[in-house]
């Protein structure tokens, strides 16, 4: 236990929050805003301040699972106290919390889009559906507990048709024709909506696909092509008054990234920033432009694009230190799992199973790059990560073949459950709501999301993925810190964090067919006997009540 504590201690000491240049990374400065919801134009609006847990004597166990192949959803299905276990292996199956060993920064939050899509397809919904959609996202109490958000700022992928904001003629540099007008179709009511509910403004996070195409060399919303040096200022400046309008009608910008998947000439609206390029941008006019309008308080994220290139987006743009004292961290995609999508590269590696005759298998492999989210984490402690979009898409398949799907689940968790272990502190998903065809996506890149919905029939359909999701943004509330949990299985997978009230939420993932029986360990707390059913996922709260076993079963009262 000394070695783990001694270890947990260099580890606090190296994340500690106050880092200076030489200390406290920017924006955690004593006295800083604790939400992350924090609303205004001012140098207000910031990440959270961590807030010390209040100290908890571990006690009491609550498991809640679900568990698709018995109808279980959110079930809360067994109370338990942690019991002194001194005899119990460390090599038998368990799941070990060291409950004060907070090893990250502040947890921000979970969240999904605001698409025009989404906004959309949620306005042709009746009231009464509207309002169930919303509380399903944004109810801390009944719904998934939604605080952060993300704007596409112009057209993407997941609008109706390519669009600016406003008409800007080519020769426009001073951006007379600017307009958020479009947005107040469908996007700003949801958006309102969905704060209405949280009762605060939301964490939005606002994201360029494409400069305006006479602003780029390839003059077109599509196709790539880059930023054009004479309009990079213009382009700069268009940051600034999309933050600015959107702040007189209520919608705070809490960040900007630089550009959604810089490396990625897309067949729908997409613009090509090398790191050198974006490093550039950042340092002599994103930067600038943000902090001579007053807007230095919002955050600038780098990259916004898949994990396989991100340490190295990192490194190029944080390397240069005119550039990284404005850039408050890196943003990054799911996206690049052959096992899941069609377009990537994918490697078989063979392997013989010593378990069952020597029968062949085989591990596929491409450009997930778990890893690299650590490693950026490793690079600059001082920065921020969060991840900012996430979703399956359909490549061909009909959406009747889609819905109910649990891998798409168990993909979910099985990524926040690295993201988070790897220092990721805050997980946004894609489009909070599509249609039946998995759109509407004027560039027929159809693709799935956690509600599903039919607004001919005014359906709702929530997918499995939904609840998973809910396992940790129900449970993991803003402001949490991450400690040190490892698992004994491959097959448990597990993070753990504790809350500000001094509650711990372990969530854990089993994949495989089986059931497992295992551990739950709390260093200096105890242990409790736990069942993972085959493909559940679990959320173990642990706090300092006692249990209730009025069933008169030992510690365990199952429900």
């Amino acid at each position: 236990a000394g070695d783990v504590l001694d270890y947990a201690s260099r580890l606090w000491q190296r994340h500690a929050w106050a880092r200076e240049p030489g200390g406290r990374p920017e924006g955690l400065r004593p006295g800083a805003a604790t939400s992350p919801t924090t609303a205004g134009t001012s140098s207000s609006v910031g990440v959270l301040a961590p807030v010390p847990a209040a100290a908890v004597t571990y006690r009491r166990v609550r498991a809640i699972r679900t568990v698709k192949s018995r109808g279980e959803f959110w079930t809360e299905h067994a109370e338990m106290n942690l019991e002194q276990q001194d005899r119990l292996s460390a090599q038998s199956p368990s799941v070990f919390v060291c409950a004060n060993s907070p090893a990250g920064q502040p947890w921000l939050g979970f969240g999904g889009s605001f698409t025009e899509s989404s906004a959309v397809t949620f306005s042709r919904m009746g009231e009464a559906k509207q309002r169930e959609i919303i509380r399903s996202y944004f109810d801390a109490k009944s719904g998934l507990g939604y605080n952060l958000g993300r704007l596409h700022i112009g057209s993407c992928d997941f609008c109706i048709g390519s669009w600016t904001c406003g008409n800007m003629a080519e020769d426009d540099e001073f951006l007379d024709g600017f307009s958020i007008d479009r947005y107040h179709a469908a996007i700003i009511p949801m958006v309102r909506q969905a704060a209405k509910v949280t009762g605060a403004p939301l964490t939005i996070l606002a994201s360029p696909w494409t400069p305006l195409p006479w602003m780029k060399t390839k003059r077109e919303f599509t196709g790539g092509g880059r930023l054009r040096a004479d309009c990079q200022r213009a382009w700069a400046d268009h940051y600034v008054r999309f933050v600015e309008e959107m702040s007189r009608v209520g919608i705070p910008i809490w960040g900007v990234s630089v550009q959604n998947e810089p490396e990625a000439a897309q067949s729908w609206e997409s613009c090509i920033f090398s790191a050198a390029e974006e490093r550039e941008f950042v340092r002599s006019h994103l930067g600038p432009a943000l902090e001579s309008a007053g807007l230095g308080y919002v955050k600038i994220l780098i990259w916004d694009h898949n994990r396989s290139g991100m340490l190295e987006r990192a490194a190029v743009v944080y390397g240069d230190p005119e550039a990284a004292k404005y850039i408050w961290g890196l943003a990054y995609h799911w996206y690049g799992d052959a096992r899941f999508e069609s377009w990537p590269e994918r490697s078989e590696v063979p392997f013989v199973d010593r378990q069952r005759q020597a029968a062949p298998i085989v591990d596929v492999r491409a450009q997930l790059g778990l890893e690299n989210v650590r490693r950026v984490a490793e690079l600059r402690p001082d920065k921020h990560i969060i991840q900012t979009e996430s979703c399956q898409e359909l490549s061909g398949r009909q959406m009747k073949d889609a819905l109910g799907d649990l891998k798409l689940a168990e993909r979910y968790a099985m990524n926040i459950i690295s993201d988070m272990n790897s220092g990721c502190e805050g997980w946004i998903d894609w489009n909070l709501v599509l249609n039946e065809v998995g759109g509407p996506n004027h560039a027929g890149n159809f693709c799935v999301a956690p509600i599903i919905v039919d607004s001919r029939r005014e359906e709702v359909s929530i997918q499995p993925c939904f609840y998973y999701i809910g396992h940790f943004s129900r449970h993991i509330k803003p402001g949490a810190r991450r400690v040190i949990c490892s698992s004994s299985r491959d097959a448990l997978e597990a993070t753990a964090f504790v809350n500000t009230d001094g509650t711990l939420a372990i969530v854990v993932l089993n994949q495989s067919e089986g059931g497992m029986h295992f551990c739950l360990k709390v260093e200096g707390a105890g242990a409790a006997a736990v069942h993972a059913p085959g493909h559940s996922i679990l959320t173990l709260l642990v706090d300092g009540q006692e249990a209730d076993v009025s069933d008169g079963k030992r510690g365990s009262k199952q429900k």
